[in-house]
């Protein structure tokens, strides 16, 4: 006799089945962890994002301060790898340079707009390009 259509379903499902992952820590966890508290993280990516000129220092710490963990630990994480690139004009030049080769003409435009991009796509952008070339 062969196997039914009913166990070939009930093994299909047990294959398909996930098998259950130890548990990751929440964000709050990870943060308690690492850092000890939330003031501690927002004292430590304070200085690795760029102030709006239109805000005092005292409104940016507090607007820092109350941002969710996850928010802090991304930024954290971005913060750090601008600093292995440099500036954003530099990572930006990097960029167009993998984007566009070394030619001796500057699309002004172009670099313009990758100026105003964010830290976060700059990053992404460039290890997109570092990979695909």
């Amino acid at each position: 006799m062969g196997i039914t259509n009913r166990r070939k379903m009930k093994l299909r499902k047990q294959r398909n089945r996930k098998v259950a992952k130890p548990n990751k820590l929440s964000p709050m966890q990870v943060v308690k962890r690492d850092f000890g508290s939330k003031k501690e993280l927002a004292a430590k990516v304070i200085p690795l994002i760029e102030r709006p000129e239109t805000e005092t220092v005292e409104e940016f710490t507090k607007r820092i301060e109350t941002l969710s963990n996850t928010k802090l630990l991304k930024l954290l994480k971005v913060g750090t790898e601008m600093k292995e690139h440099g500036t954003k004009a530099e990572l930006a030049d990097k960029v167009y340079k993998k984007i566009r080769g070394d030619k001796n003409k500057v699309d002004q435009d172009y670099l313009n707009k990758l100026n105003s991009f964010s830290m976060g796509k700059l990053i992404d952008m460039n290890k997109f390009y570092k990979r695909n070339k």
